[in-house]
């Protein structure tokens, strides 16, 4: 899902948990949560690629999507789920559950609309993407 689609929708979750809580920094981590995840995308950038600052090479290179190798280190399923069970049982409050929101907003869009380009949804599990060296051409489909 591009950034652009990331940004509408998290604003929308960010906006609802907003009225539903009446709170700012509820509403402020939420969008963090549900947009700044994709920092890591910046991340396997500047691994697969040097450190540079050309934006313009830093999109093309993202959305034709060149990555050989992705490690997205925040887009865990795992990791969501460690994190959730931390909010349950440590009973953490309104502002680590407006967190939770976010990320989670965050990776089921991008399970529901990378399907067509990952030949399993696995991809989301960081430890599959570990044993599998972190190449995409595990988890692409071949016409893609």
């Amino acid at each position: 899902m591009g950034p652009v689609y990331h940004f509408i929708a998290t604003s929308i979750v960010s906006g609802t948990i907003y009225l539903a809580s009446k709170s700012e920094s509820c509403l402020i981590i939420s969008f963090v949560g549900g947009f700044l995840i994709d920092l890591d995308h910046v991340i396997d950038y500047y691994l697969h690629q040097g450190f540079n600052l050309k934006v313009r090479h830093f999109l093309e290179f993202c959305f034709k999507r060149k990555f050989t190798h992705l490690t997205l280190i925040f887009h865990s399923l795992e990791l969501l789920i460690l994190f959730w069970l931390a909010i349950y049982f440590f009973k953490l409050g309104n502002f680590w559950l407006a967190l939770g929101i976010g990320i989670t907003q965050h990776m089921l869009f991008d399970l529901a609309v990378n399907r067509d380009f990952l030949k399993t949804p696995y991809f989301y599990f960081l430890t599959l993407r570990i044993i599998n060296g972190f190449r995409v051409k595990e988890f692409k489909q071949n016409d893609k």
